[in-house]
Order: C-alpha cells, then sequence, then structure tokens
C-alpha cells in the first residue's frame, strides 16, 4: 500500500446537519425532520454537483420551505461553522503527512464550504491532490468519482487505501479496486491502516 484518500465530512471535520438546525433554532422539537428537509432536499445535492451557487440555492430553499431568505443564509453560514475537526482526525492526517505518504482526498462538497475550509484550516496542503464533487459533478458513491482520483494522479487502485464514514462510499473505492476503511474513529481507523502495511503511523 502506498496512497491514503481521505474523505472530509465526520473524517477530518464534523457533519451533523441535526446540530446545525439546532444551532439557529434552538429547542426544535423536530430538528431531525427539519435537518432532512434541508440538507435532503434536491437542491442541496445541486450545490453538491457544482449545478447551483451558495445564493442561487438560499432563493431556492427559501421558496421550497417558505423560510425568509436570511434565515436560509444563517443556516448556510452555520453549516459551514460547524465543520471543526474531528477528534483526531487532523493528527492522522499530519502523521501520516510528516511520514511521507501520499495523501489526497475525495469529498462531496460545495464550493462555498470547499473555499470556507481553505480559508479556515491548513490541513488541503497536505494533500498532492483533492476531488470535490462540485468540480466535477460527481457524487460518491459512482465509481467514476474514483476514477477522477485514479485517472488524474496516476493511483494503482490496489496501492491506494480510502477512508470515509459511510458504508456505500466504502463500498463504492472497493468496486474499483481500492482498498477502504470506514472510518469510527481516528485510532481505530489509524490501526486499521497500520494493519494494511503503513507501519509508519505506529
Amino acid at each position: 500500500m502506498k496512497n491514503i484518500v481521505f474523505d472530509m465530512g465526520n473524517v477530518l471535520v464534523k457533519w451533523s446537519p441535526k446540530d446545525i438546525i439546532e444551532t439557529v433554532f434552538p429547542g426544535q422539537s423536530n430538528a431531525q425532520d427539519l435537518a432532512q428537509k434541508f440538507f435532503k432536499a434536491p437542491v442541496f445535492y445541486d450545490l453538491n454537483l457544482g449545478k447551483v451557487t451558495e445564493q442561487e440555492a438560499a432563493k431556492i430553499y427559501s421558496q421550497d420551505l417558505g423560510l425568509p431568505i436570511h434565515i436560509v443564509e444563517t443556516l448556510l453560514t452555520a453549516a459551514k461553522e460547524s465543520l471543526t475537526p474531528v477528534e483526531g482526525g487532523f493528527e492522522l492526517l499530519e502523521d501520516a503527512y510528516n511520514a511521507g505518504i501520499p495523501l489526497y482526498s475525495i469529498t462531496d462538497n460545495v464550493h462555498e464550504f470547499i473555499q470556507y475550509l481553505k480559508e479556515r484550516y491548513t490541513f488541503f496542503d497536505k494533500f498532492k491532490g483533492v476531488i470535490v464533487s462540485a468540480e466535477v459533478g460527481i457524487l460518491k458513491p459512482c465509481e467514476k468519482i474514483y476514477h477522477c482520483l485514479l485517472d488524474q494522479y496516476n493511483l494503482i487502485p490496489q496501492e491506494t487505501v480510502f477512508i470515509d464514514d459511510i458504508a456505500k462510499n466504502v463500498e463504492g473505492a472497493e468496486k474499483v479496486g481500492m482498498k477502504a476503511i470506514q472510518f469510527t474513529d481516528a485510532a481505530t481507523c489509524r490501526q486499521k491502516l497500520i494493519d494494511l502495511g503503513f507501519t509508519q503511523l505506529s
């Protein structure tokens, strides 16, 4: 094994739609339901596919959910601000980088969210390459998004391990020949990487 590919959400930075809703609407009894309506809406998928800008999406959300546009904008800002470090994630990335392991990322993500992360954190500097769904118009677990990374950076799937918190995304990576780890916590992930041959992380 030579290369490690990181997902971002719930591997490096937290992603919890319910918590985002509760930040904007404290004490909301149906926060989970509203989180579903907001973050599982077709327009959010369009944001992740790069089909609409955040500004355009805010107008659609306002119309579809009957929310004032300033509330929608507050929710989108809260979503970005919620992207705080997962415990141990940055340290795992840093250790792998310092060990000289080639690092990459595949993330289902929004243009504006990526810009926010680049302004707030320095972990993008650790990657030799990043594939963002909004830039390529493909979402995991479609096999094409994994091939975007493998082809663009001439990576051999069997030499590459992909880390993601979502089972279907892990399975998508395995379908193209990559090794894959479903992330639960950084310590367990580190041990699984060591077991795959990345002994530099011991």
